[in-house]
């Protein structure tokens, strides 16, 4: 890391993909930010923000995964505190853009966490075909500042709930300004019509869901 990225943050690499028109590694203060389309995908604002949702949703404290899913890649900021908070736990970690997984193994150190898998899948195809029973399931599923439709269909919650343990749980990362005011209120409708044990925290411009079967 250069010293003068503490002065004047500089870009380290930028890539394309069919589903992502801008991928920017930036350095600044000595630390590495990834922007999609613009927006920030790691860092620590972004640290903040699921620090902030695990606090309010007692995790760790709640129950000890040994199974999790993450969907969404990203810069892999939430996968390396669930590796932090569940050291023992299994992380399969599904992104449909292999760029994505690419950037966070090359620059963000994914390659690092020993019992971390990679699928390059799209969501909704990974989810349909999926028989496992996963502790904890990770919803965080952006294209920049895009949040896809996918999330707010009741056959894809479903079939979440249905790829959990008998006492697993749900976090889904969702945001709360502009369109998505409304839209994350249809998102909370369909989350109460699927389990029976539901919390949320929002923080700044994003809405946190945590779901699960029993309390």
């Amino acid at each position: 890391m250069s010293w003068l990225s503490y002065i004047f943050p500089r870009t380290i690499a930028k890539f394309s993909s069919p589903y992502n028109k801008e991928i920017r590694i930036n350095e600044e203060k000595g630390k590495l930010k990834l922007l999609v389309n613009g927006s920030r995908q790691s860092g620590a604002y972004i640290e903040m923000l699921w620090k902030g949702a695990f606090k309010e949703f007692q995790i760790p404290q709640r129950f000890t995964p040994k199974k999790i899913l993450v969907l969404g890649v990203a810069g892999g900021t939430v996968i390396h505190l669930l590796h932090t908070f569940y050291p023992e736990a299994s992380i399969v970690a599904v992104d449909i853009d292999q760029t994505m997984i690419d950037v966070g193994i090359r620059y963000f150190d994914l390659d690092t966490i020993d019992e971390l898998a990679f699928v390059c899948q799209d969501a909704e195809e990974f989810v349909k075909k999926q028989s496992h029973a996963f502790d904890l399931i990770i919803v965080d599923l952006f294209i920049g500042t895009h949040v896809p439709n996918l999330i707010l269909k009741k056959s894809f919650l479903t079939k979440l709930k249905t790829s959990l343990s008998s006492a697993g749980a749900i976090i889904i990362n969702y945001l709360r300004e502009f369109e998505y005011l409304e839209k994350s209120e249809q998102l909370k409708k369909t989350i109460e019509t699927i389990f029976s044990c539901r919390a949320e925290k929002s923080i700044y411009g994003n809405r946190f869901f945590f779901a699960r079967m029993v309390k």
